[in-house]
């Protein structure tokens, strides 16, 4: 009597076993999936930011001035390049003299995430000396770090 029931604890201990590595392994493997789809958002995310950069910095070569007449400011990249599954919008609204332009890019993934940045870009000048520029009033450093601290210290 005493055989039969140390078999019978063998079997539950062993289905046991079974269902806690069952248990760990679907656990495993959700992870993975979902670090797996992470990673795709990261690199989705990244060679956006990169397009932007590059969108922006043909803004600045070129200068905001003439940019529409000589590049396209809408539509999709080529497909050689790296951002062939990406739309782009550039809008740029002209500053006037000493203003700077505003510019906004935006990029459109397949997915249909998309990403925009906003900036300011100075027109192009021409031979005459830069200006002399002085803020409007003296800037302290120290007393904004020490601001940032005391609201987030309170929070």
């Amino acid at each position: 009597m005493r055989m039969r029931s140390r078999r019978g604890f063998a079997l539950i201990d062993a289905v046991i076993a079974g269902v806690i590595l069952a248990i760990g392994l679907s656990a495993i493997l959700s992870i993975s999936g979902r670090a797996l789809l992470m990673e795709q958002k990261g690199e989705i995310e990244i060679r956006a930011a990169s397009a932007l950069d590059e969108l922006l910095s043909s803004v600045v070569t070129d200068g905001v001035e003439v940019f529409s007449e000589i590049q396209p400011t809408s539509g999709r990249f080529e497909a050689d390049s790296p951002y062939a599954d990406f739309e782009f919008d550039i809008l740029i609204e002209a500053g006037d003299a000493g203003v700077p332009a505003r510019v906004v890019a935006t990029v459109l993934h397949d997915t249909g995430k998309k990403y925009t940045i906003e900036t300011h870009v100075a027109l192009k000048r021409g031979e005459e000396p830069d200006p002399v520029r002085y803020p409007t009033s003296p800037i302290d450093r120290e007393a904004r770090y020490e601001e940032e601290r005391a609201k987030l210290e309170g929070s």
